[in-house]
């Protein structure tokens, strides 16, 4: 009998072990994030993959500055900036907003999130934002679009707003990714950003 109370306590120690782990992890919390070992998924550049601090090779004002609204240098004071441009009809918003909730349950406390609908009252803010942050510069809204904002250095050294946007649904592997990357260039270069 004793026995069989101790395996059972080292059963169930096991399993609030391996439970911990797995919240801990699950909360989204990048370990590497906390250690100079780091390595970001995406670089700063101009290709389709890379944080943006000017207009994307695939623009049509490619390597022109961007013109950040004011309340987005803003909220960067505070933090990286996470925004879905989504419509209540389709069907890859369907796919991407449920993934993008998510991250913003495991990331949120990192994050300010804006949940914009491009339609009805808010599709003028879609549109505004849009002009802006459209990784193709095609002048029309499309959704969705994901766009995610930190600051990095630039070619130059100089840290800056970057940015990087896709249209249509991403994986979470991929969401995950780019909003770990906002939250590491965030945290590496907030202190020197002016």
């Amino acid at each position: 009998m004793l026995n069989g109370l101790r395996n059972l306590t080292v059963l169930a120690l096991a399993a609030v072990a391996v439970f911990s782990i797995a919240i801990f992890v699950t909360a989204g919390i990048a370990l590497s994030q906390d250690e100079s070992s780091y390595a970001p998924s995406h670089n700063v550049g101009s290709g389709d993959d890379d944080w943006w601090i000017t207009y994307p090779d695939q623009n049509e004002n490619s390597g022109k500055e961007v013109p950040h609204p004011d309340w987005m240098l803003d909220a960067l004071k505070e933090e990286p900036v996470l925004i879905l441009i989504h419509s209540s009809t389709c069907v890859p918003c369907r796919t991407q907003t449920p993934r993008i909730k998510a991250a913003v349950e495991k990331y949120g406390d990192d994050l300010d999130y804006h949940d914009v609908l491009g339609e009805g009252s808010s599709l003028q803010e879609a549109v505004d934002i849009l002009d802006v942050y459209d990784p193709y510069g095609i002048g029309k809204p499309v959704v969705p679009t994901t766009i995610f904002v930190t600051l990095a250095k630039g070619p130059d050294g100089k840290v800056g707003v970057a940015w990087h946007s896709e249209v249509d649904a991403m994986s979470e592997e991929r969401i995950d990714s780019f909003v770990n990357d906002a939250i590491y260039y965030y945290k590496q270069n907030r202190a020197t950003w002016t």
